[in-house]
Protein backbone atom coordinates (compact mmCIF):
# COMPACT_ATOMS: atom_id res chain seq x y z
CA UNK A 1 0.00 0.00 0.00
CA UNK A 2 2.60 2.20 1.07
CA UNK A 3 4.39 1.36 -2.32
CA UNK A 4 1.14 2.12 -4.47
CA UNK A 5 0.77 5.66 -2.45
CA UNK A 6 5.05 6.84 -2.89
CA UNK A 7 4.41 5.52 -7.05
CA UNK A 8 1.25 7.84 -7.75
CA UNK A 9 3.25 10.88 -5.47
CA UNK A 10 6.47 10.12 -7.87
CA UNK A 11 3.86 10.15 -10.91
CA UNK A 12 1.79 13.73 -9.75
CA UNK A 13 5.18 14.88 -8.88
CA UNK A 14 6.38 14.18 -12.39
CA UNK A 15 3.14 15.59 -14.22
CA UNK A 16 3.30 19.15 -11.89
CA UNK A 17 7.14 19.40 -12.98
CA UNK A 18 6.14 18.92 -16.68
CA UNK A 19 3.53 20.66 -16.44
CA UNK A 20 5.40 24.02 -14.92
CA UNK A 21 8.21 23.19 -17.03
CA UNK A 22 5.95 23.42 -20.58
CA UNK A 23 4.75 26.96 -18.92
CA UNK A 24 7.52 28.78 -17.44
CA UNK A 25 9.50 27.79 -21.18
CA UNK A 26 6.71 28.78 -23.37
CA UNK A 27 6.92 31.31 -26.06
CA UNK A 28 4.89 34.29 -25.78
CA UNK A 29 3.08 35.08 -28.84
CA UNK A 30 1.68 38.69 -29.05
CA UNK A 31 -1.05 38.05 -31.29
CA UNK A 32 -3.00 35.15 -29.28
CA UNK A 33 -2.16 36.55 -25.21
CA UNK A 34 -1.89 39.66 -23.62
CA UNK A 35 1.06 40.57 -21.55
CA UNK A 36 -0.35 39.97 -18.45
CA UNK A 37 -2.32 36.83 -19.04
CA UNK A 38 1.38 35.38 -20.16
CA UNK A 39 2.44 36.41 -16.87
CA UNK A 40 0.25 34.70 -14.95
CA UNK A 41 0.18 31.54 -16.90
CA UNK A 42 4.13 31.89 -16.21
CA UNK A 43 3.01 32.12 -12.50
CA UNK A 44 1.03 29.47 -12.68
CA UNK A 45 3.65 26.88 -14.03
CA UNK A 46 5.77 28.11 -11.47
CA UNK A 47 3.74 27.33 -8.26
CA UNK A 48 3.14 23.61 -10.61
CA UNK A 49 6.54 23.38 -10.67
CA UNK A 50 7.30 23.88 -7.22
CA UNK A 51 4.51 21.34 -5.91
CA UNK A 52 6.27 18.93 -7.79
CA UNK A 53 9.06 19.41 -4.85
CA UNK A 54 6.39 18.65 -2.37
CA UNK A 55 5.12 15.54 -4.44
CA UNK A 56 8.50 14.06 -4.07
CA UNK A 57 9.09 15.24 -0.42
CA UNK A 58 5.58 13.42 0.47
CA UNK A 59 6.89 9.74 -1.13
CA UNK A 60 9.61 9.94 0.68
CA UNK A 61 8.10 11.30 3.79
CA UNK A 62 4.48 9.42 4.37
CA UNK A 63 4.76 10.76 7.86
CA UNK A 64 3.54 14.47 6.64
CA UNK A 65 -0.17 13.94 6.80
CA UNK A 66 -1.11 17.72 6.57
CA UNK A 67 1.39 18.17 3.55
CA UNK A 68 0.02 14.84 2.02
CA UNK A 69 -3.81 15.76 2.63
CA UNK A 70 -2.91 19.25 1.29
CA UNK A 71 -1.90 18.10 -1.58
CA UNK A 72 -4.64 15.49 -2.34
CA UNK A 73 -7.38 18.22 -1.82
CA UNK A 74 -5.47 20.82 -3.86
CA UNK A 75 -5.96 18.20 -6.77
CA UNK A 76 -9.06 17.04 -5.93
CA UNK A 77 -10.28 20.80 -6.41
CA UNK A 78 -9.00 21.18 -9.27
CA UNK A 79 -10.54 18.23 -11.17
CA UNK A 80 -14.11 19.46 -9.73
CA UNK A 81 -12.99 22.92 -11.02
CA UNK A 82 -12.23 21.64 -14.21
CA UNK A 83 -15.26 19.47 -14.60
CA UNK A 84 -16.99 22.42 -13.96
CA UNK A 85 -15.47 24.23 -16.82
CA UNK A 86 -16.69 21.44 -19.52
CA UNK A 87 -20.06 23.17 -19.48
CA UNK A 88 -18.79 25.74 -21.49
CA UNK A 89 -16.61 23.48 -24.23
CA UNK A 90 -17.31 20.37 -25.66
CA UNK A 91 -14.44 17.75 -23.85
CA UNK A 92 -11.62 16.07 -25.26
CA UNK A 93 -10.61 12.59 -24.35
CA UNK A 94 -7.36 13.90 -22.55
CA UNK A 95 -9.43 16.55 -20.49
CA UNK A 96 -11.87 13.29 -19.42
CA UNK A 97 -8.33 11.19 -18.55
CA UNK A 98 -7.01 14.67 -17.21
CA UNK A 99 -9.89 14.56 -14.58
CA UNK A 100 -10.13 11.21 -14.04
CA UNK A 101 -6.35 11.20 -12.68
CA UNK A 102 -7.35 14.47 -10.95
CA UNK A 103 -10.56 12.92 -8.86
CA UNK A 104 -10.53 9.25 -8.56
CA UNK A 105 -6.44 8.41 -7.09
CA UNK A 106 -6.85 11.44 -4.66
CA UNK A 107 -9.40 10.13 -3.13
CA UNK A 108 -8.51 6.33 -2.88
CA UNK A 109 -5.12 7.83 -1.77
CA UNK A 110 -6.33 9.40 1.20
CA UNK A 111 -8.04 6.37 2.16
CA UNK A 112 -5.37 4.43 2.06
CA UNK A 113 -3.24 7.06 3.38
CA UNK A 114 -5.89 6.58 6.24
CA UNK A 115 -5.70 2.87 6.78
CA UNK A 116 -1.83 2.99 6.51
CA UNK A 117 -1.70 5.42 9.22
CA UNK A 118 -3.72 3.08 11.65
Amino acid sequence: MLLTIRVVLILYGIIALGTGFLGITAAYDASTITPAQDNNHRFVAAIWASMSLAFFYTAWQPSEVALFRFLMIAVFIGGLVRAYGLRYYPPSAFMIFGIFIELIPPALLVLMHIKLLN
